[in-house]
């Protein structure tokens, strides 16, 4: 039963589809748990968050335009023709899987789900051809849906958990967008444009959501109007990106350049975004005279008519002589000041109302969801605080029998995730704590008592250093600090390796075997 509680277990799934098992970095991001409960939160409907999101998700909808001469050329092939066997990658898919296989006896059942080798159908890129009138040769026409990703890596995406709803919401994206089969570009972006990736197939989209997943802010700026232009001119002159749309998300803190952003977009290319928060940049003085000189609005283009006016009347001031020219020169260079004062007044306001905010008007879908409070977030009732207990206990009683290295590396993150939740649920947080002080005797138990056993785990040093990275960046509780039980990790580990060179020379001198024994504190 608790096997069967992990392996259908939404949490390690997600966390697997987030490559937080799989892939080797120095360190987990922080919180990194979080991401899982925000894009459980946006699923749900009936979430003002998900509201919020929805016009975002629904890019992927296939659109009611009619057909044309050149989509009649380049019929669209139903994905039901372009299915092949594959066995499943994650236990979200078991809802997929052949029918059949339903049948077999549950021990049987649960062991294939567990090792991944249930079989589903996977759809393919389906090839649509078309002949080329200009040529004899059939060539494939590549009519999916193409989106290029912006996503904003500057330090103001540290505040408020935005970067964690960020990467829960090009998650959601891109799974959507994996479904159909589309094409992904991606390009982070903060003081710098990041480099060009692409994914348009299923282990290009997973590559990409795990690398996504661990990107960390790190840029101390937000070039937004380089990125955006950037993206323009990738899609302008790579034509596997023709009719591409943009999608931003980002904090919105840059201002840009409409005019000749719109200019270069044209009428094929479109801007999409997400705007999470509700900063602003901050506009003194100096912004506004910048905006005066570079701005082509009426009121700009006055105002400096009306500067070069009082500059040219100032000079001759200076070299009037008569008394009733100078009072005549000084009149008009008042009336030109208070036109000057006038207009100044408007463009600053304007300027202080739009200025960082031109994305929303040069966007044609505009989505801005508020910074998420994690305690009114997580407020979880009762059955969900149930099923996280459950999850632990599942947990427990795998790591009791098997201790298979794939359950500790659950059980870290697992560990790491309860304490993550104590902080933003109050109510439940004596409950989460009884699991994760549970899961932390068992891990002491573990790594810090091994028995000599049979049960007993053997760890290679790839898995050692998954280990090491995933708990780098675990809370260090003054009960029980993971770096603590990296070390402890590290001792069984050479224990069991000097114990195995012992048996092997001993075989290899004598023929004999020798049983192994529970190892004594202290002993040789």
């Amino acid at each position: 039963m608790s096997r069967s509680v992990i392996e259908t277990s939404e949490f390690f799934s997600r966390m697997e589809e987030f490559g937080f098992f799989d892939t080797v970095e120095e360190h987990l991001p922080d919180d990194f748990t979080l991401i899982f409960d925000i894009a459980r939160i946006i699923e749900q409907l009936n979430t003002e968050l998900s509201r919020g999101i929805a016009p975002i998700l629904e890019l992927n909808e296939p659109t009611d335009a009619p057909l044309t001469t050149q989509s009649m050329l380049v019929p669209n092939i139903p994905d039901v023709k372009e299915y092949e066997a594959d066995l499943i990658r994650s236990v979200t898919e078991v809802r997929s899987i052949y029918p059949y296989q339903f049948l077999l006896p549950e021990n049987v059942f649960l062991q294939r789900l567990a090792e991944r080798s249930l079989w589903m159908p996977r759809p393919r890129t389906p090839k649509n051809f078309r002949y080329q009138t200009e040529s004899d040769q059939f060539a494939p026409d590549d009519r999916k849906q193409k989106v290029y990703v912006l996503f904003d890596t500057s330090s103001s995406m540290r505040q408020h958990y935005r970067i964690h709803l960020a990467k829960a919401i090009a998650y959601l994206f891109l799974r959507q967008n994996r479904r159909e089969l589309g094409t992904v570009f991606f390009r982070t972006f903060d003081l710098h444009v990041g480099e060009l990736m692409t994914a348009r197939d299923v282990p290009g989209f997973n590559a990409l959501i795990s690398h996504i997943m661990h990107l960390n802010p790190i840029g101390n700026g937000t070039v937004l109007h380089k990125a955006i232009a950037t993206a323009i001119a990738d899609i302008q002159h790579e034509s596997q990106l023709s009719q591409a749309q943009i999608l931003v998300i980002t904090d919105g803190v840059a201002h840009i350049d409409n005019e000749e952003l719109q200019a270069a977009m044209g009428d094929t290319i479109s801007v999409n975004t997400v705007k999470i928060g509700s900063s602003r940049m901050v506009v003194d003085a100096k912004v506004i005279e910048s905006q005066i000189y570079a701005s082509n609005s009426p009121n700009a283009v006055r105002l400096r008519q009306l500067f070069e006016q009082r500059k040219d009347l100032e000079l001759q001031l200076s070299t009037a002589s008569g008394h009733l020219r100078q009072e005549g020169l000084r009149s008009q260079i008042q009336m030109i000041q208070r036109q000057i004062d006038t207009l100044a007044e408007r463009v600053g306001q304007h300027v202080s109302e739009h200025y960082g905010m031109e994305i929303q008007r040069l966007s044609k879908v505009y989505v801005n969801v508020d910074d998420i409070n994690p305690k009114q977030l997580f407020a979880f009732d009762s059955a969900t605080v149930d099923e996280i207990e459950e999850l632990a206990e599942a947990l427990l009683e795998a790591l009791r029998t098997e201790r298979q290295v794939e359950d500790i590396r659950r059980a870290a993150i697992f560990y790491d995730h309860l304490y993550l939740l104590m902080q933003f649920n109050e109510e439940h947080a004596s409950r989460f704590e009884q699991a994760a002080k549970e899961l932390e005797s068992m891990l002491d138990n573990i790594l810090n008592k091994p028995t000599g056993a049979s049960q007993d785990v053997s760890i290679s040093d790839l898995e050692r250093v998954q280990l090491r990275h995933m708990l780098g960046g675990s809370f260090a509780k003054d009960s029980f600090s993971l770096p603590r039980l990296l070390r402890m990790l590290w001792l069984k580990l050479v224990r069991w390796w000097k114990t195995r060179r012992q048996f092997k020379s001993f075989r290899s001198i004598t023929g004999k075997s020798v049983s192994r024994r529970p190892t004594k504190s202290g002993g040789n």
